[in-house]
């Protein structure tokens, strides 16, 4: 793996799903305690208070982790879907259920017999999830990707014009 072979977008997009991975498991994302602040309070990690929004997260990690290897290693997938186009489209998404969970924390069904705040993980993963996508789009706008140019069916060029007689 050669680490100069990475454009701008694509070091951006590495080195923030290396953080999301991380802030997944080490920072606490949420802290519940007793309605009223009566006792201690508990905190949870990604993966201790989603059940769905955490994959999602993961896989997001993931692929803006392999944006960055693929291009280092200079292999080539054959995926029907430019990576760094997949890498933006899910970085977008995971920004968007996080804003999701801040917005309406998870409360394990107990309502009003709890308090939910947000802890430092949560907003880690928003930054970390947001240059996910903004390093995927770099990316994109760097190799010449367009959403555009990746959604919709694949047309073959008009055959050349009958020669003239």
């Amino acid at each position: 793996m050669d680490a100069s072979r990475l454009n701008r977008g694509e070091q951006i997009a590495g080195i923030a799903g290396v953080v999301l991975l991380l802030s997944m498991w080490i920072f606490d994302w949420f802290s519940v305690s007793a309605a009223g602040g009566i006792g201690p309070s508990f905190g949870g990690n990604a993966w201790e208070v989603f059940s769905v929004i955490d994959i999602v997260i993961f896989l997001t990690a993931i692929a803006a982790i392999a944006l960055a290897a693929m291009a280092a290693s200079a292999s080539e997938v054959n995926v029907p879907v430019a990576m760094s186009a997949l890498t933006t489209g899910l970085g977008i998404l995971a920004a968007i259920l996080i804003i999701i969970r801040i917005i309406s924390p998870p409360d394990g069904g107990f309502g009003d017999l709890i308090d939910v705040s947000t802890s430092f993980g949560v907003w880690l993963g928003l930054v970390a999830s947001a240059a996910v996508a903004y390093g995927g789009w770099t990316a994109m706008q760097e190799e010449g990707t367009s959403f555009g140019g990746e959604v919709g069916p694949r047309t073959a060029p008009p055959p050349p014009p009958p020669p003239a007689a």
